[in-house]
């Protein structure tokens, strides 16, 4: 299994980020993703790397609890780790 520091490293590359998302089975959040990408006009992997960041430097102990759960059995704990981030994101 990956440490969380290996997990992040995989979230740095915007061109996996749309992979990783389908990885994970999350239309819900891709269908986000997209339309905010759209509707700020950057790229999408350019805005889940700015979600990747804002989570890793404002997320409280409860968010960080959340996503070491999810993460915990997933079968793609890097997509779940990203799938995650962004919701938090999104709400915040």
């Amino acid at each position: 299994m990956s440490t969380l520091g290996e997990l992040l490293a995989q979230l740095q590359d915007p061109s996996k980020v749309r992979q990783l998302i389908l990885q994970a089975g999350d239309i819900v959040t891709a269908a986000g993703l997209d339309k905010a990408s759209e509707d700020q006009g950057i790229d999408s992997g350019q805005l889940a790397l700015r979600a990747v960041e804002a989570f890793t430097h404002r997320a409280d102990d409860e968010a960080w609890v959340k996503l070491i759960g999810r993460i915990q059995d997933a079968e793609s704990p890097a997509a779940a780790c990203l799938s995650e981030m962004l919701r938090w994101a999104t709400a915040h």
